[in-house]
């Protein structure tokens, strides 16, 4: 009887014990109530109804994804895990254009969002999406080379431009842009109009009169820094005197190949970051708009505090507002661990790309980012991935396509 109740004991116990290490261990996460609001920006835009939306939550830290829809609302209600968050939102509105009801993809992405505590609201902001067929950019060369002996050599950078429709384009007055801001230093700038306009710090121009250079489907052109044989300066690289474009500084002591057209400067002069830490982009003016009419109308200047050693300074400068309904295709360029911002709405790139993993990364020359190639078309040529989302559409630091 005595043995009987020891065993009885024994087991009461082992349960008790289970029992409060299962209860130890399984203990809930901090979770938070989040209420999140979609706001189409510009607040200028009458929505009439949001149709469909989907919001992603990824937490940095964990890797913890869920994905939440919205029907005919705005407002999300969830409960996540208490974390810091990247958060990207689509999805198709209905809203006013002219007395008239249009549909339209919007999209917008918040990153390192701060959700904890027992409530919060956030507002994410979103952005009617483009929807261009036009001329894309296929390919930046923009790291430059190393030679034999391991100095740095630049000059070999290029732009790949394809057509990536199935007819034929006109590549005349085509903009390329390069972003007045860095993607990789983020600051508070004043009139913030990012949702409408893309910031141009420099923009240059294909030249021709409507008809003079056609690109057919799934061909591409080449805007060369320098349109010279680089291999006869470093055997490293590559020989761009068949490019279609050279960009010439003409107040510079810069290289021109004669047989080579010119890229018209419209304004400032287009540095190519060995780095990345820009945005560029492709744009067409309106028809019968001249390069003197875009700087006069367009310009505009903008202002923000610079905080560095503890100490801050008004500071300002000088863009070119390209309206974003203009922009036929945009990638963002950056740095993987010094990334801060997007500096295009994300109606035209959701995301960014990179080759380097660090500032300064030696290991970076030599190295491109190209989209990624999905098919062919049908004439057998490559179709590339082009959902307006940089880090899903290209392949980044990869073989530049011309070293092949």
């Amino acid at each position: 009887m005595l043995k009987q109740l020891l065993r009885t004991l024994i087991v009461l116990c082992a349960l008790v014990s289970f029992t409060a290490c299962s209860s130890d261990s399984d203990s809930p996460e901090s979770q938070t109530s989040l209420k999140l609001e979609l706001k189409v920006v510009p607040t200028d835009i009458q929505v009439k109804e949001y149709k469909h939306l989907t919001v992603t939550f990824k937490e940095l830290n964990t890797g913890f994804t869920t994905t939440q829809e919205l029907k005919n609302t705005n407002i999300l209600q969830v409960v996540l895990p208490s974390g810091t968050y990247h958060m990207m939102a689509e999805g198709t509105i209905i809203y006013t254009n002219n007395a008239e009801l249009t549909e339209a993809k919007v999209s917008g992405i918040q990153t390192g969002v701060v959700i904890n505590g027992s409530e919060v609201t956030k507002t994410i902001d979103l952005a009617l999406k483009s929807g261009s067929s036009d001329l894309i950019l296929e390919e930046v060369f923009f790291t430059g080379t190393k030679t034999p002996q391991g100095a740095m050599y630049f000059g070999d950078q290029y732009f790949k431009i394809t057509n990536n429709t199935d007819q034929t384009l006109y590549a005349d007055g085509m903009l390329l842009i390069q972003s007045a801001f860095m993607t990789n230093e983020k600051q508070d700038y004043t009139p913030n109009i990012m949702a409408s306009t893309l910031s141009a710090g420099a923009i240059i121009r294909i030249p021709g009169t409507g008809n003079t250079y056609p690109v057919k489907a799934g061909e591409s052109i080449i805007i060369a820094e320098d349109a010279i044989n680089h291999k006869e300066f470093n055997s490293l690289s590559i020989n761009l005197t068949n490019a279609n474009f050279q960009i010439f500084k003409e107040d510079s002591d810069d290289i021109d190949n004669p047989a080579v057209p010119k890229m018209v400067n419209v304004f400032e002069k287009m540095v190519i970051h060995t780095q990345g830490y820009y945005a560029y982009a492709l744009a067409r003016m309106p028809q019968g708009m001249t390069s003197d009419a875009l700087i006069a109308q367009n310009s505009y200047t903008y202002q923000y505090t610079l905080t560095f050693g503890g100490e801050t300074y008004p500071m300002d400068g000088t863009a070119v507002k390209i309206p974003n309904e203009w922009i036929t295709d945009a990638v963002n360029l950056s740095v993987q661990d010094s990334f801060q911002w997007l500096v295009t709405s994300p109606s035209l790139d959701m995301g960014w790309t990179s080759v380097s993993a660090f500032d300064g990364d030696k290991s970076r020359f030599g190295k491109s980012v190209r989209r990624k190639v999905i098919g062919k078309n049908v004439e057998g040529k490559n179709l590339f991935k082009d959902t307006n989302n940089s880090t899903a559409d290209f392949e980044h630091g990869v073989k530049p396509s011309l070293f092949n």
